[in-house]
């Protein structure tokens, strides 16, 4: 009997030092996942890189919009551009008058502009630059049979952050050497 008894209390002793242990390993195992989380959340890199990324994202999609535009809706078009700009840039398109218009009316010309790579080149907290290649599809909207002409461009946009997001302040043609 003496033996049965020592036998249940060395397996209740065991079965306990077992509890413990997965109570111990569990314990750590959340101070490491809350110490993991709290080091990502407050991460500067992962800051920077959700900004780059937003700045590149919301880039590509100005550049886009700045390289399209349908003779069929030249001032929705116009608007959509004034939407993507901010500064100068955004100023100069003031200037598009009656008469520009007509011209953009007449050419019956359909542009769509295509980011196919872009990179921020500069980042700080309220601007930033980004070198974007594109590809700009244009069609004659008077012969539909007409293959579109295609042309490549890389362009370097200055982006200003506003209320209403990133915006375009500038966006300049890079020349491309062929030499």
């Amino acid at each position: 009997m003496a033996r049965s008894i020592g036998k249940t209390l060395s397996t209740i002793g065991r079965g306990r030092g077992l509890w413990v242990a997965a109570v111990v390993v569990a314990v750590l195992v959340m101070v490491s996942g809350v110490g993991a989380w709290w080091q990502a959340a407050h991460d500067e890199q992962l800051e920077s890189a959700k900004s780059r990324d937003t700045v590149l994202m919301q880039a590509q999609n100005r550049i886009e919009t700045m390289n399209t535009l349908d003779y069929r809706k030249v001032d929705e078009g116009l608007k959509a551009w004034a939407g993507a700009t901010t500064g100068t840039l955004h100023d100069s398109l003031k200037e598009v008058d009656d008469e520009d218009r007509k011209l953009l009316k007449e050419q019956k010309k359909i542009s769509t502009g295509e980011v196919l790579d872009a990179a921020v080149s500069e980042l700080s907290e309220d601007s930033a630059t980004v070198l974007a290649a594109v590809e700009v599809s244009v069609t004659d909207g008077e012969d539909k049979d007409a293959e579109p002409t295609v042309k490549r461009n890389r362009f370097s946009a200055d982006l200003v952050k506003t209320s209403d997001g990133w915006k375009l302040e500038a966006l300049n043609q890079v020349p491309v050497n062929l030499s």
